[in-house]
Formats: C-alpha cells, sequence, structure tokens
C-alpha cells in the first residue's frame, strides 16, 4: 500500500499552482493547501493526515474539513491527532503515534509542507525508524516551497508557479553517513557498499546521464570483501584486498565526486586508515608483512573488534616463530602446528620449570625465546579466555579482558623488531593430474585440463603437481605455468619432491 503522510496548520496558506517535474515529466496543481497537490501527483491509496487538536477544532478547523472532504473522495484516509510538540514529552508522542499509524512493508511519500515548529525534523527521525525496524520503503520526501513561487510577488495569484522540492536525498544522505560511520568506527562496510551498488545500478537502468559510473561497483564489492575479511579475522586476504583498494579509491575519485558525494568527503580518511594494512605480496612472510599484521591488529582494536583481535595476535605469533625458523611453508597447517608444539614446550620449561620439555634447535638459540614462551603463554590464556565465552568457572571478567587486549601490541612489538630480514613464501596449491581428467586422459581435450589446471594453480603461488598422468600432460601443464606459478615442483612417492622451476627469485 502506498500512504501519503502529510501535515496541516492553522496558517493564511494562498492559492498558487504547484510544479512538480522530473526529468520530462511536469505535473501542476493549483491549489492553497498543498496536501491536495501532493495527493494529486502522487496518487497514494491511502493518506494519514497529521493534525493537532487546534487544527481539528480550533482556528483551522475549515481548513481541516475542506481538506479531509476533498482527499477521501477517492481514497482512504486516516487522521492522526498528534500534540502541537512544545515539550520533548509531546515530540515523543508524535513519534509514537505515527510509528503506530504506519505498518510494516508499506510504501510512504512523506509530505511536510505545512509541518510546524520542529516537527519535519521528528518525522526525518521516524522514517529513517520505519525503514529499518518496518521495512517501510520512502518513495519521496517532498516539500511545496510557496516561498520560492514565480513571480515571487505579494498577494500571490494563482497563476503563480511553485516548485515541489524533492528532498529524498537527504534520508538517502543519512544513510550515507550512517554506512560512513559503519565503516570508520566498525570496519563495517556493508551499509557503505550497499548504497554504492544501489547508486551504481539506478544510473545504468535509468541511463538519463551521458557519463555512468564504471567503478562504484568494483569499489562496492572491494569494501565488502575488506570488511568480510576484517571481521573473519583472515589477515592475508585483508593485506591484499586492501593493496588492490587503495589504487582503486583514486580512480574512482571523480564517480565519487559526482555520484556519491558523502563518500568522497571521508574517502581519503578511510585510505590513510588502511594504507598501512595493504602489501602487495601478503604471502611473502616477512618483517614487513609482519608489520603490516601487526597493524591490522591495532586497527581490530582501535575498532573493538576483540574477538579479532585476539585470534590475529595468536597467528601473529606462530608467523614470527616460523620466520625465525627460515624455513617452510608457514601457511601449512602442519607446519603451523609443528611450531605451536614447539611453543608449547618452551611454555613448559621456561613458565612452568619442566626441564624435561624438548625444545627444538632453533627455538633454543632463539635470543628472545624466553620472552616469546611468556608471550604464548599470555596469549593462549588470553585467546582460552575469549575463545570459550566465559563458559567455564574461573573465567576472565570482560573488564579484564578488555583491558588486556589493549596490550597485545606492547607484546608483540618487541618481538617485531628483532625479526631477521629473511623471507618465506607459503601457500601450496597441490594439482593432481589424475583429477584433471579422471579415467583417460584424451590428448583432444587438453585445452580443457590446462585451463583447469590454470585455476587451481592461482596467481604467484607454489604450485606441486603430483598423480597418475601420462608425460605429455605433465610437460603441457609445466609449459602452461610458466608465468603463473612462482615455483612449481614436481612430487610422487618413488622420488619425492622435484623443483622444476623456481622464478621467486626474479
Amino acid at each position: 500500500m502506498t500512504t501519503l503522510l502529510t501535515f496541516l496548520g492553522t496558517g493564511s496558506y494562498k492559492e498558487v499552482t504547484y510544479v512538480w517535474q522530473k526529468a520530462e515529466e511536469e505535473k501542476v496543481c493549483t491549489t492553497h493547501l498543498f496536501p491536495k497537490a501532493a495527493a494529486e501527483f502522487f496518487q497514494p491509496e491511502r493518506v494519514l493526515l497529521c493534525a493537532t487538536d487546534e487544527v481539528r477544532t480550533g482556528k483551522g478547523k475549515s481548513l481541516f474539513e475542506e481538506l479531509t472532504q476533498s482527499l477521501g473522495n477517492d481514497r482512504q484516509v486516516q487522521v492522526v491527532e498528534i500534540p502541537e510538540g512544545k515539550s520533548e514529552a509531546e515530540l515523543w508522542e508524535i513519534f509514537d503515534r505515527i510509528v503506530n499509524a504506519i505498518a510494516g512493508g508499506e510504501t510512504l511519500i512523506l509530505d511536510i509542507t505545512h509541518a510546524f515548529r520542529s516537527i519535519p525534523a521528528v518525522v526525518f527521525a521516524v522514517v529513517a525508524y520505519l525503514r529499518r525496524t518496518k521495512g517501510v520503503q520512502v518513495e519521496r520526501i517532498v516539500y511545496g516551497a510557496y516561498e520560492a513561487r514565480q513571480p515571487l510577488r505579494s498577494p500571490p495569484q494563482p497563476e503563480d508557479r511553485a516548485p515541489v522540492f524533492d528532498l529524498t536525498l537527504l534520508l538517502d544522505l543519512m544513510d550515507w553517513l550512517s554506512g560512513a560511520e559503519a565503516l570508520l568506527d566498525r570496519g563495517d562496510a556493508e551499509v557503505l557498499a550497499q548504497r554504492m551498488e544501489e547508486t551504481h545500478r539506478r544510473l545504468w537502468k535509468g541511463r538519463a546521464a551521458e557519463e555512468l559510473p564504471q567503478k562504484l561497483q568494483n569499489v562496492a564489492n572491494k569494501l565488502k570483501s575488506l570488511s568480510q575479511a576484517l571481521h573473519l579475522a583472515r589477515p592475508v586476504d585483508v593485506l591484499r584486498i586492501a593493496h588492490e583498494l587503495q589504487p582503486l579509491l583514486d580512480m574512482a575519485g571523480e564517480e565519487f565526486q559526482r555520484w556519491a558525494k558523502p563518500f568522497a568527503v571521508i574517502v581519503k580518511k578511510i585510505q590513510d586508515e588502511i594504507a598501512p594494512l595493504a602489501y602487495k605480496q601478503p604471502k611473502h612472510l616477512d618483517a614487513e608483512n609482519l608489520r603490516r599484521q601487526l597493524a591490522l591488529i591495532e586497527y581490530c582494536l582501535g575498532r573493538h573488534l576483540t574477538v579479532q583481535a585476539v585470534t590475529l595476535a595468536r597467528e601473529w605469533l606462530v608467523s614470527r616463530a616460523i620466520l625465525e625458523q627460515g624455513k617452510g611453508d608457514w601457511l601449512n597447517l602442519a607446519e603451523r602446528e609443528e611450531t605451536e608444539k614447539a611453543l608449547g614446550a618452551a611454555v613448559q620449561k621456561w613458565c612452568r620449570g619442566d626441564d624435561s620439555a624438548a625444545i627444538p634447535a632453533w627455538l633454543e638459540g632463539w635470543s628472545l625465546a624466553k620472552e616469546v614462551a611468556q608471550t604464548w603463554d599470555w596469549l593462549t590464556q588470553l585467546r582460552n579466555d575469549v575463545a570459550h565465552c566465559g563458559m567455564k568457572a574461573g573465567a576472565s571478567s570482560q573488564a579484564n579482558i578488555a583491558q588486556k587486549v589493549q596490550q597485545i601490541p606492547h607484546h608483540l612489538q618487541p618481538l617485531l623488531d628483532g625479526a631477521p630480514k629473511s623471507a618465506l613464501w607459503g601457500g601450496r596449491a597441490f594439482i593432481d593430474l589424475k583429477a584433471l581428467y579422471g579415467e583417460v586422459a584424451k590428448l583432444d581435450d587438453l585445452p580443457l585440463y590446462l585451463e583447469r589446471a590454470r585455476e587451481l594453480a592461482g596467481e604467484g603461488q607454489e604450485v606441486v603437481l603430483t598423480g597418475q598422468a601420462p608425460i605429455w600432460l605433465y610437460l603441457a601443464v609445466a609449459h602452461a605455468l610458466h608465468g603463473k606459478a612462482r615455483r612449481l615442483w614436481y612430487d610422487s612417492p618413488v622420488t619425492g619432491e622435484v623443483l622444476i622451476f623456481d622464478h621467486s627469485a626474479r
């Protein structure tokens, strides 16, 4: 149902010709009561007429009776009795009465032309509330600009034309500002991305302008991906997406100014905040990568993403320990679990006094080994407190956890300062060639096999080829992965791993 929400006061309204114009369409209505024009322009099925007691039974009674009679000829009219809004309590009463008069899922047209005093501000809050709580769709917010009529003469004449202003963009602005607040305060880009997508879709659907946005949709997708990676505590993804987003924000600057002005105001601040998180090669573990990950932890702490910060801190320390070892695939689960066992043994020896704990040589020789053990012990207890959701006897209080998580950078920074200058690659892609073809490998299907192999290899990863397959398939796949794989291995039970090529040093 489409509902016109309108107001009537006790003013001395004069007859003019109200003009509603959108694109090539123009509608006119000559009247002294704008709600009549709004009803004619937008043809609502129902009218909610908000009026005070003074309007209904006092000074404005004749206008009230005239308006309700004319509006009720073709549609349902419901009068909402409201106070004058002279106190905070009366403003809340107006809020409640309007909210209760509108059902969920309605389409709303809001006319604030004859609303009195601060009532328009209250009504804006009402419609914002209804959109979020009752799924109300606000089609239009309008204002009959009597004071902007042309010619501007006194007294006005019926033929004087008064424009009707479309104020819907003010509600859109509230959404933009809400989205900006969510991104800056909580790292949540969902609302902003939605606004960009809606703007992109609306402009392309209407195709009213010669120029159309080309980058808004891409920015929206990247913002959503970054937000999701942040909230899922995926540091490799965050570093990669932040790196991809930075130039995209620069390239889309003109589009923001033209079609997403509220975002244009904060884009520089967003760039400044994500710049420390951006890293071109997030699977390349070195001191700089760890520095970016530490910046990500601090970013989460600044936005009260406590669970994410604690989880990231624990994994950060595992990565730092693997870098200290100087070998292995730092993104391999088995290697990370092995490192965790070594750190656990260090806790037993240096924090619990168990001299029988077996410590690997690389950890024993680390100058910061005891500090690392103490930090691992502290982080493990903090992580367990958070991960078990307080569901254990003796769980730390919320206040205690909140205080501890703010200390995370203080514990990790000294370990970063002593990081070696070496680097490790991570994230192997395993391609079983037997799985490419199934039962019988067919030379005619080679293009399909190569396309699938390229998809599995990704870009810039370390790739291992394995599985039963004819030699021509191995040769063809190896050739196809030149320029895509950073390093290519062959692995079989007989030979073990054999290096085919290594482009990581280029």
